[in-house]
């Protein structure tokens, strides 16, 4: 007797006691090389339209984020997808510019926290949909996000891309030739017609279909849109390594 009643005085309690209401800062993903709060370089990652889950694989992006790590990056995991509903600002417009101040306010949320030092250089890295973020914050360099020194986009979208881009960063793009979600001649095109189409570099992968990278779609995925290639993954993580390669990157701090 005296135990049911104990277990139901701890329900209670339980039930009473306060949850923390859910906010935007629940979807800012902190992933640092060491637990020791250095100042390092730093990476932002911005999932595709699906958010942190990829037919049922949430761990792809932070797998990348372990893999950063190893290289010696901090690394923050933006889950815009989410963030959303928290930031009536970023609620309405264009892609690229909602998930730009949705990574406005992960970065100052985080840089209140010490992190993502701006003495430090940072890359930006986005899937997709994640990829109109990413062009939108290389668009914006620098005097946007104090730190930035490049971006990197896999398979990105350019739907929302005005002609004329102008990056104000170098901006490294992997890209598979056989892409039905973001065709690689609409990535063609965009390019040339920028401002600046030296500044975008683009590796394109033969054979390679949307979500190469990506190794739990071992088999073809929607309709055989999607499907991963070890060659186009192994070859693009062999680039992006020569980005994010030790003594690559460092920190001002003098």
């Amino acid at each position: 007797m005296f135990s049911r009643i104990f277990a139901s005085l701890a329900l209670a309690i339980l039930a009473a006691a306060p949850i923390a209401a859910e906010d935007a800062s629940d979807h800012f993903h902190w992933r640092p090389a060491a637990p020791d709060d250095k100042p390092r370089p730093w990476a932002i990652l911005l999932p595709g339209a699906s958010g942190l889950d990829i037919l049922g694989d949430d761990q792809h992006y932070f797998t990348v984020a372990n893999w950063l790590n190893q290289h010696g990056m901090d690394v923050l995991v933006v889950d815009y997808r989410n963030a959303t509903r928290f930031l009536p600002d970023t609620s309405k417009g264009k892609p690229g510019p909602r998930i730009a101040r949705i990574v406005g306010h992960a970065v100052r949320a985080e840089r209140t926290e010490g992190h993502l030092d701006a003495r430090c250089d940072g890359i930006v890295i986005g899937w997709s949909l994640g990829g109109e973020g990413m062009w939108e914050l290389a668009a914006g360099g620098r005097s946007a996000l104090p730190g930035l020194i490049r971006a990197v986009g896999f398979y990105p979208s350019v739907r929302g891309q005005a002609k004329g881009y102008d990056p104000q960063v170098p901006v490294t793009v992997f890209q598979g030739d056989e892409d039905r979600i973001t065709p690689p001649g609409k990535l063609e095109r965009f390019v040339s017609r920028s401002a600046k189409p030296e500044m975008i570099g683009v590796t394109t992968f033969e054979g390679a279909r949307h979500g190469f990278d990506v190794a739990s779609i071992a088999q073809p995925a929607m309709g055989g849109k999607l499907l991963h290639d070890p060659a186009a993954d192994t070859a693009s993580k062999a680039m992006l390594e020569t980005i994010v390669g030790v003594g690559d990157l460092g920190c001002a701090l003098d």
